[in-house]
C-alpha cells in the first residue's frame, strides 16, 4: 500500500467516485476538490487503485487542522488503509481534530486504536446519534 497526497485530477475524481460509490450521493464531489485545491487530499492505494481517501482540513474546525473525511472502500477495509491515511494526515501537524457519529463503531475503533483522545459529544447534528470529537495525542 502506498499512502500519498493526492496527485492531479485523477486522484480527486477517483476519491469522489470512490466517496459516491460508499454513500450513493456526489454531494460531496466539490468540498472533496476544495481540499485536493488546498492540499489536504491524501489516498492510500493498492494494486494501482485508490482504496480510500482522507481529507485534511485546516479550514473547517475553528482553524485547526481537522479530518473531515475519511472513507475506505468496503472491498478494502480490515486491511490498514484507513489507520495508515491518519497516521500519514498526523505528519507534520502538533494536533489534529476529527469526529464521528456514536453509531459509527468501526470509526470510532480505528480512532481508539490509533490512541486519539476523547473529548466529548455534541447533541443535535443527527437526531438521536450524536457526534463525537477526538484529538490526536
Amino acid at each position: 500500500m502506498e499512502t500519498r497526497w493526492a496527485i492531479g485530477q485523477s486522484d480527486i475524481d477517483r476519491a469522489g467516485a470512490l466517496d459516491a460509490n460508499v454513500t450513493g450521493s456526489t454531494a460531496r464531489a466539490g468540498y472533496i476538490a476544495l481540499v485536493a485545491a488546498r492540499g489536504g487530499l491524501s489516498v492510500a492505494v493498492a494494486h494501482g487503485e485508490i482504496g480510500a481517501f482522507c481529507c485534511l482540513d485546516h479550514q473547517y474546525f475553528f482553524g485547526k487542522p481537522f479530518v473531515s473525511l475519511l472513507i475506505v472502500d468496503p472491498a478494502a477495509r480490515r486491511r490498514g488503509l484507513g489507520s495508515g491515511l491518519l497516521a500519514f494526515s498526523l505528519q507534520g501537524e502538533r494536533e489534529v481534530w476529527t469526529s464521528t457519529n456514536r453509531s459509527n463503531a468501526a470509526m470510532r475503533a480505528l480512532l481508539e486504536g490509533s490512541g486519539w483522545q476523547y473529548c466529548g459529544e455534541l447533541e443535535g447534528l443527527d437526531a438521536g446519534d450524536p457526534e463525537l470529537f477526538f484529538k490526536s495525542q
